[in-house]
C-alpha cells in the first residue's frame, strides 16, 4: 500500500498550523482528488462554496490555497459557525436540505465555480443540495461530494423518501451522460460531420449537455461541468 504523503500545496497548508488558526478533519487521500480537480481554479477570481463549516479550518485552507482573488463561502446549520466569516470568507446559516435557503444563497453569491459538499452526509441533504446548486455552476466547474461512504451506513444517513443513497443517485447521473449514444437509431447521425447533419440537435437533458464527467473515488464523487456537443464517430 502506498503510504506516501500527498506532495502538493494544499496538503502542506493542511499540515502547517501557521497557515491557519482553526482545526479541520480530512481523509488523506482526498488531497490528491482536490489537486486534480480544484488546482486549475487557483489564482482566479472564482467562488468556492463549501457545505459544512464545522470548526472553520477548511474555509481558511481554501482561502490560503486559492489565493486572494477567490471568494470562499461556507454553509452550515450551526449558528455558531457565523463567527468564522472574515476577509474573503462568508458564512450563511441554514439547512442544506432546504431548497429555498440554497436558492437565497445562490441569489446572493452568484454561481460558484467549485462546490465541496462536506455537510451532514445524509442522502437527502446530498441529493437536495446537488439538484439545487449543480445547475447553477458555470463551465468549467467542479462539484465534489465527500464522505459518500455514509451511503453504506444506513440509519439516519438513509433518509430519502425513495430509499436511494447519493451513490445510487450518482450512478443514475452516469446513465444521463449517455443520452446521445444510448440511442441506437442515432448512430448513423453521429457518423455524419456536425456541419452536415440535417434536422435539429438530438434532445438531451441539461445534465447531459453540460456535464463532462462523473468520477468515483473511495468516499468522493466528482462532477465536472463542461459544455458538450453532439458526439461524432469516424472511421479513418
Amino acid at each position: 500500500m502506498d503510504r506516501s504523503e500527498p506532495d502538493h500545496d494544499l496538503h502542506r497548508i493542511f499540515l502547517d498550523p501557521s497557515r491557519r488558526t482553526r482545526p479541520m478533519h480530512k481523509w488523506r487521500h482526498y488531497f490528491d482528488i482536490y489537486e486534480r480537480f480544484i488546482a486549475p481554479f487557483r489564482g482566479r477570481p472564482i467562488t468556492l462554496l463549501e457545505i459544512g463549516v464545522h470548526q472553520g479550518g477548511s474555509l481558511e485552507m481554501w482561502r490560503a490555497y486559492l489565493g486572494p482573488q477567490a471568494r470562499v463561502v461556507g454553509i452550515d446549520i450551526d449558528p455558531s459557525c457565523a463567527a468564522f466569516a472574515g476577509e474573503g470568507v462568508e458564512v450563511f446559516i441554514g439547512d442544506q436540505a432546504d431548497p429555498a435557503f440554497l436558492r437565497r444563497v445562490l441569489d446572493e453569491v452568484g454561481p460558484p465555480a467549485v462546490v465541496v459538499d462536506d455537510g451532514g452526509h445524509t442522502a437527502n441533504q446530498q441529493i437536495t443540495s446537488f439538484e439545487e446548486i449543480y445547475p447553477a455552476l458555470p463551465c468549467p466547474g467542479t462539484y465534489l461530494v465527500e464522505d459518500t461512504h455514509t451511503a453504506f451506513w444506513g440509519g439516519e444517513y438513509a433518509d430519502r423518501y425513495d430509499g436511494r443513497s447519493f451513490l445510487d443517485y450518482a450512478f443514475d447521473r452516469c446513465r444521463s451522460l449517455h443520452e446521445w449514444t444510448m440511442r441506437r437509431h442515432a448512430f448513423e447521425r453521429f457518423g455524419t460531420p456536425p456541419d452536415e447533419r440535417r434536422g435539429g440537435a438530438t434532445p438531451v437533458s441539461a445534465f447531459c449537455r453540460r456535464t463532462g464527467s462523473v468520477s468515483f473515488f473511495d468516499s468522493v464523487v466528482v462532477f465536472e461541468r463542461a459544455d458538450r456537443q453532439e458526439p461524432w464517430h469516424q472511421i479513418r
